[in-house]
């Protein structure tokens, strides 16, 4: 109980230092160039150097409060004016004091790509994410979802959606994904292995589309 109460003071105590921190310096030398942005939202998001050096060696819970934060204003701006001119910024801070913590990368890739239409800013976090991340296979997936859905680039999409479907505990939809990715970007041979793959594993439902899609291929 003690070492936790200590954890929470002090990570306490070294954010409300940063803000105030931060606070003054926008006041004094960064305001006019920060019009539009709100002066109390930027008490928020400091740089990741300054969150760093103020979290005394707590980075995880440093970026716990700062991924709360960033959920809080993305529901504010949902709700209100729906510009999240912020959120790429505070994703970068949680991702830089806590480079292992995935649901960061792919919320703001998805904020950044499909509701700011920032697709390559969106992908970057998320390549980001990969590097840090190189087993995790819902970083590679999101990374193929964002190249077929907003850059329409079905050779892009197949390379992570396979490099997904080879990853340890991937969801079985994952193969499918691949198999149609490969099979729209030509690549017939890696095609015809995911879709066997998916007949010989799926559901009754999903081994007639594997068939289907086999047969076009003239697999069977």
């Amino acid at each position: 109980m003690i070492a936790r109460l200590d954890r929470g003071f002090l990570v306490g105590f070294a954010l409300a230092l940063l803000f105030v921190t931060s606070a003054a310096f926008v006041h004094l030398a960064a305001r006019p160039r920060l019009e539009k942005v709100r002066e109390e939202e930027l008490l928020y998001y400091p740089s990741g150097f300054m969150v760093r050096q103020a979290t005394l060696g707590y980075e995880t819970a440093a970026a716990d409060v700062a991924w709360l934060r960033g959920i809080q204003y993305y529901g504010e701006h949902r709700l209100s004016d729906q510009k999240f001119e912020m959120i790429g910024h505070v994703m970068d801070i949680v991702t830089e004091l806590d480079p292992r913590f995935v649901q960061p990368y792919v919320f703001g890739a998805f904020v950044l790509a499909q509701e700011m239409k920032r697709p390559e800013r969106g992908l970057e976090l998320l390549q980001r994410g990969l590097r840090a991340n190189p087993s995790d296979w819902k970083i590679a997936f999101e990374i193929g979802f964002l190249h077929y859905v907003c850059r329409h680039d079905a050779a892009s999409a197949a390379h992570y959606f396979t490099l997904a479907s080879r990853m340890p505990g991937h969801e079985e939809y994952v193969e499918r994904f691949a198999a149609f990715a490969n099979q729209r970007a030509g690549n017939t041979g890696m095609a015809i292995l995911l879709w066997k793959h998916v007949l010989a594993t799926g559901n009754k439902y999903m081994q007639e589309v594997a068939q289907r899609e086999l047969r076009r291929l003239g697999a069977i």
